[in-house]
């Protein structure tokens, strides 16, 4: 009976003590439930969160590209503005000025500001929009020039006409580039454009065009604009060619020094030396560029078609000089000399039209 008295406490006791064990499971089963509940809201709230986030980024990034693009305008349309007034400006002071030196620095700085040279590569300065820019500039150069030369007629390189006397200074500085294009089409290997290469493109396309190889609508935009007035380039790359050539003509003879060298040099023909050893190795160089210049124009003209009209007088004067070197024992100076002799010779045998 003793025995069957604890047997019962024992069975109680487990009974009780699996009551327990249960009761403890369902509690952590409980609090295990609810924590993964509480989890879900959390990581809810944390995916809301992030959401309104992501949405606010976006929301700024729109407004950062809206900015940028405000920025961009208004940059491209102060830039616009600017430029405008410093061609017009440099024009009226060119008008102005008396001597070519004057009237070719202003020459230079007019060609400085069109917008083509100042493309940044940033904003609305796609490849496209620098494409518009030459053509913009293109339509404005052509127009502009009228203004020193109504007609077509050939221009002496030695007018004393003010008007003319500007458009031989624009017509000379033509090739100038500014160093701001410079620095940036360099880096992205494109090519340079100033208002002498849009000419020169100008009159390949038109080649082309007569050949039948392109149509009309292929054409550059500043090729269409500059060909409606092919006449006028051809004028303005003769003017070019003529005033460079008298530059270095000046420059060599010395034909301006007075009314006498231009008495001797130009109306009665009377020899005379260029002297290398008189000029040092910048001059030197410069009369180089000088007469590549010329030669460069003439392969222009060529190309295109039209015959080299050089001024009589000059082409005299040329002619009855005779080069000689320098006894610099300097390897690099004695070979800017041969090759500035033999472009000279060149240019005093080609076949011309003289006026």
């Amino acid at each position: 009976m003793i025995w069957d008295s604890r047997l019962k406490s024992l069975v109680v006791m487990a009974c009780v003590g699996g009551l327990v064990s249960a009761c403890e499971m369902k509690k952590n089963l409980d609090d295990m439930h609810k924590a993964t509940v509480e989890m879900s809201d959390t990581t809810k709230d944390m995916s809301e969160t992030t959401k309104r986030m992501e949405e606010k980024t976006s929301d700024l990034d729109k407004k950062s590209e809206a900015l940028d693009s405000k920025t961009a305008e208004l940059y491209d349309a102060l830039r616009q503005g600017n430029a405008a007034v410093l061609r017009k400006e440099f024009l009226e002071q060119m008008t102005e000025a008396n001597e070519m030196p004057k009237k070719l620095a202003l020459g230079v700085k007019y060609f400085w500001a069109f917008e083509f040279q100042l493309w940044s590569m940033q904003g609305l300065d796609n490849d496209a929009r620098r494409e518009e820019l030459a053509s913009s500039a293109a339509r404005e150069f052509i127009r502009e020039i009228h203004e020193y030369a109504p007609t077509n007629e050939f221009i002496s390189p030695t007018s004393d006409d003010n008007k003319q006397k500007n458009f031989l200074a624009l017509a000379t500085t033509l090739h100038e580039v500014n160093d701001k294009q410079k620095n940036r089409v360099d880096q992205k290997g494109l090519p340079q454009f100033s208002m002498l290469s849009l000419i020169e493109r100008a009159l390949k396309e038109k080649a082309a065009l007569d050949a039948g190889q392109i149509s009309v609508d292929q054409l550059s935009h500043s090729s269409y604009d500059l060909l409606g007035f092919e006449d006028k380039l051809i004028q303005i790359l003769q003017a070019r060619h003529n005033f460079i050539l008298t530059m270095l003509v000046a420059k060599a003879s010395h034909v301006d020094k007075d009314w006498k060298s231009k008495i001797k040099l130009g109306l009665l023909g009377m020899k005379w030396t260029l002297n290398f050893g008189d000029y040092n190795d910048v001059e030197v160089t410069e009369m180089k560029r000088y007469v590549k210049a010329v030669m460069d124009t003439r392969a222009i003209l060529t190309r295109a078609g039209h015959p080299i009209l050089v001024d009589e007088t000059i082409m005299k004067i040329i002619k009855n000089g005779q080069a000689v070197k320098s006894k610099s024992g300097n390897k690099a100076r004695q070979a800017n000399e041969k090759d500035l002799l033999a472009i000279i010779e060149q240019i005093k045998s080609a076949p011309v039209h003289l006026k």
